[in-house]
């Protein structure tokens, strides 16, 4: 899973500026470069029309907004005191979602923030880090809200047997080596339903104990085929009885990090995103990575 770049969309609004932050400590972690691309669309506001009206040519757009969004990266990179990382900003012209995608390909890592400025200024939606995860052909960080002073230093992972649950496992255990950090790999599991087979009532404690047997063994099998020592010092197995989205949440209290897969084995087959990565994005308490699997990686149109 190797990752040659950082790439983060960046419209200078609150949550960009934390996504950009973020982005850079993660490119000095990985001594990687560190692209800050702001995608411009005018929103035929007043604003915005007598903003284009005052200037002479494209070329003059083009210039003043990268002279704006240069500026504004400056005064991210010395507040979080990145000058040591190589910085780079871009300006395109399109709808953020596609763009930023194309962008960042496969192999870069796409960062974002939880919201951003909206249709006033033509550049990041609010729903803009939701569709980037839904279609992006890599690995999305979601940035919420301001980093702690102080790291955490621990990694928490969901995994549940899936594809796409293994390759966050991977990417998990990279991001833990990267910050010195533990590894928490945490699968969930919940007792079967059974008033659609027509039964009421509590599961016979054997059938409960072959149910937690088989969690186990899924845990077990998840390191296994990611490759990821389970006895090395600094990872942690947890086996949570609980609804999967509750318990990552639990866990993810504190941490650096929290990363899911873009869809496990729950839900409809069909759907791109899993409920449980939908409710990291919109509710963890840390920044989430969403690790595709590349055989359902899609085309946003």
């Amino acid at each position: 899973m190797a990752v040659t770049e950082v790439v983060v969309g960046f419209d200078g609004s609150p949550d960009s500026d934390e996504a950009l932050a973020w982005a850079l400590r993660e490119g000095r972690l990985r001594k990687l470069p560190v692209r800050a691309i702001n995608v411009w669309h005018p929103d035929g506001t007043p604003i915005e029309v007598d903003r284009l009206a005052a200037l002479y040519s494209v070329a003059e757009l083009r210039s003043r907004l990268l002279q704006d969004v240069t500026s504004s990266v400056r005064t991210v990179v010395d507040r979080v005191h990145a000058t040591d990382v190589a910085v780079t900003s871009q300006v395109l012209y399109g709808h953020p979602v596609p763009e930023l995608i194309r962008e960042a390909g496969a192999d870069s890592l796409l960062v974002v923030g939880s919201r951003g400025r909206g249709s006033v200024t033509g550049s990041m939606l609010g729903s803009v880090s939701q569709s980037c995860v839904q279609y992006a052909h890599g690995t999305v960080v979601v940035v919420r809200g301001r980093r702690r002073q102080s790291a955490a230093g621990r990694v928490v992972v969901g995994v549940d047997g899936s594809a796409s649950s293994v390759q966050a496992l991977r990417f998990a255990e990279q991001a833990a080596a990267a910050r010195a950090a533990s590894l928490q790999v945490v699968h969930a599991w919940i007792v079967p339903y059974l008033g659609f087979a027509g039964r009421s009532g509590a599961l016979p404690q054997e059938a409960l104990d072959d149910v937690a047997v088989q969690a186990g063994e899924t845990l077990r099998e998840s390191m296994r085929r990611a490759s990821v020592d389970a006895t090395r010092r600094n990872v942690e197995m947890w086996l949570a009885e609980g609804a999967p989205n509750v318990m990552l949440l639990q866990a993810a209290s504190n941490a650096d990090l929290l990363v899911v897969g873009s869809r496990g084995y729950g839900g409809w087959k069909g759907l791109l995103l899993g409920s449980v990565s939908t409710q990291s994005i919109t509710q963890s308490p840390c920044p989430v990575a969403v690790v595709r699997d590349r055989d359902t990686t899609v085309i946003a149109r």
